[in-house]
């Protein structure tokens, strides 16, 4: 690994620090700080890529840096949140099978998402556009979302039934023909990039506004949006084909 490749490699390894201590916190009870570090993981992988394409010095390195970024993805945003709901069900559920097998649905439908975003780079020798299923660090800052806004704001009411369908929702969404927007770029140079990107800047505003309680539903509607924008192409396609 050349030095300039170890500068990508180091945010993967603190993206996998986090996720090994949100694990350790989960473990101890303390939710909403396991939470917070798989939110904070999510914020280091989605920089990671920019960095390395910024400090690329022309050789693949063998994949290296694709598979150990997967490697890592794998621990903080399947494995910590699995992990993290296991033990948010812990105390509310009779059945014990049940949470233990929507959580490890949840890890399995993340590990494919990897697996066929890493099979879609090596076909196609590019990173498209827009995503084919939900990415898994979208997933699961949505799942830690909900249980800093279950923690901080429903205080101690917690609603298993809503929590396991979340998981089951994020793991179909993840493994889904849905598209979903890359991480949007910082230019004007085309009406979809300045509507993307005026829309992650209100996003973001309203969260840092009042993160507890904004956090979980903005991550929530734009894990929906793929659906949604499926069905609205599905009808006017429908539409234009009745018509012609």
């Amino acid at each position: 690994m050349t030095k300039r490749a170890a500068v990508p490699s180091l945010f993967t390894i603190c993206n996998l620090f986090c996720g090994f201590l949100s694990i350790y916190y989960a473990s101890e009870g303390r939710l909403v700080p396991a939470s917070w570090l798989i939110v904070v993981a999510g914020f280091l992988d989605a920089f990671d890529g920019k960095i390395a394409r910024l400090f690329d010095d022309g050789t693949e390195e063998g994949g290296f840096g694709l598979h150990f970024d997967s490697l890592a993805d794998v621990c903080s945003f399947g494995v910590a949140p699995a992990v993290l709901m296991l033990h948010y069900f812990e105390p509310l559920l009779t059945i014990r099978w049940l949470p233990f097998l929507v959580s490890f649905v949840f890890l399995l439908g993340g590990a494919l998402r990897l697996g066929r975003f890493n099979a879609h780079i090596v076909d196609d020798d590019a990173v498209k556009p827009d995503f084919i299923g939900l990415p898994i660090p979208v997933a699961a800052a949505t799942l830690a979302g909900f249980i800093v806004f279950s923690e901080q704001v429903w205080e101690s009411t917690r609603e298993p039934h809503v929590a396991l369908s979340l998981c089951a929702l994020l793991a179909f969404l993840m493994v889904s023909p849905f598209d979903y927007p890359s991480f949007p770029r910082f230019t004007f140079e085309t009406p979809r990039d300045r509507f993307r990107l005026a829309l992650s800047l209100g996003s973001g505003i309203v969260i840092i506004s009042s993160i507890d309680e904004a956090f979980f539903p903005v991550s929530f509607i734009f894990c929906l949006s793929g659906a949604i924008r499926w069905l609205v192409h599905l009808v006017t396609d429908r539409e234009v084909a009745d018509t012609s």
